[in-house]
């Protein structure tokens, strides 16, 4: 019989070799490296220890869904809601299980008429709101024949910052910085028209009171206390997270936190989270412009982020963003289930659930 049930830290061996088996070694090893900041150390989790549903045929798991905590607030309150990651089915294992089931069906056991994914997502321990993001398009299938939809104006966005990188690969550095500084000039970047200053430190109060202010400003948002900012950014254990801010005088006006990373010969970066008051778009286009200026002397390439709500895409695409598609083309969205139309406008940006 195939049993869908919550899963705990004592699947983790299970759960890392299936993460192994489907996406290879590096995914795995980075899940066990992660593992206690992620499902121990994480302040939005209401007890310690792993969260996600796993799909378990004769002692071995064949599936697993992994559900953060996502701190949603709708009008200011808190409402119970989960991100997923790490959504996999050993096509193998999940094979011979279904063959089985066919041929002995259980009396009471799980629907399994969408499928062992798609019975992972439907356990009540999942849910009953969920968000994706940056999902694959067999992915984006199954959840949509369950009832996932695309929150309207998000998806991931990009630009180029630098050519410097990519032309020293080619030339040498010395060279390569001469001409990326000429080529560089054709990808004009605005100069911040407020005062920005770098925070070197750990998230103080200053934070709670922005996250106090603004909270019940936006119709939904995920929670960014100074206690889960510093937790995500400052006690990560592999990300080296950058965090510029801007003041008004009497308090935080804004920040952003921006990733550089070299992968393989490139050089990518990320900006990962980014909040203002609603509305604020004067800080919004200093911060940004303030990161991008940054990530060009540390010679990005390409960096990524993701837009939703507060007006956040206009605002990135005036700064030259432009949305990041798929291979097939497709636009990658927010995805989100059972959300209430409260929360119409969600706030979310690129290091909510796991994409920083």
């Amino acid at each position: 019989m195939i049993e869908i049930r919550p899963g705990t830290d004592a699947d983790r061996p299970q759960i890392l070799a299936r993460i192994a088996e489907v996406f290879g070694p590096e995914p795995a090893a980075r899940a066990d490296r992660l593992w206690d900041w992620q499902w121990h150390e994480d302040p939005r989790l209401p007890t310690r220890g792993y969260r996600g549903i796993v799909a378990e045929w004769r002692g071995q798991i064949i599936g697993n869904l992994s559900t953060i905590p996502t701190g949603l607030h709708i009008g200011g309150e808190p409402v119970r809601a989960h991100w997923f990651v790490d959504v996999l089915v050993h096509f193998g294992l999940m094979r011979q299980a279904l063959k089985d089931h066919r041929r002995n069906p259980p009396v009471g056991g799980p629907d399994l008429s969408h499928g062992i994914a798609a019975a992972l997502f439907d356990h009540p321990n999942a849910g009953p709101i969920q968000f994706g993001k940056h999902i694959s398009d067999d992915m984006m299938t199954i959840i949509e024949r369950i009832g996932f939809i695309p929150t309207a104006g998000s998806g991931s966005m990009h630009r180029r910052v630098s050519l410097k990188h990519t032309l020293g690969r080619s030339i040498g550095r010395p060279l390569g910085d001469l001409v990326g500084t000429v080529a560089d000039l054709a990808l004009p970047l605005r100069r911040p028209r407020l005062p920005l200053e770098v925070l070197t430190g750990a998230f103080d109060a200053r934070f709670d009171r922005l996250w106090e202010e603004v909270r019940g400003r936006y119709p939904a948002i995920c929670r960014r206390d100074a206690a889960t900012l510093d937790w995500r950014y400052r006690r990560h254990p592999e990300g080296d997270y950058q965090v510029i801010t801007t003041t008004d005088g009497e308090g935080l006006r804004g920040y952003v936190v921006l990733l550089t990373y070299d992968k393989g010969r490139r050089r990518w970066a990320k900006l990962v989270d980014l909040l203002t008051a609603p509305g604020d778009t004067e800080a919004v286009r200093a911060l940004v412009s303030g990161a991008l200026r940054q990530l060009r002397r540390q010679r990005a390439e390409r960096v990524e982020t993701f837009a939703c709500g507060g007006g956040l895409a206009d605002c990135l695409g005036s700064l030259g963003f432009t949305p990041r598609l798929t291979k097939s083309g497709r636009p990658q969205p927010l995805m989100a289930r059972a959300l209430p139309s409260a929360a119409a406008g969600i706030y979310v940006t690129q290091g909510d659930g796991d994409g920083g």
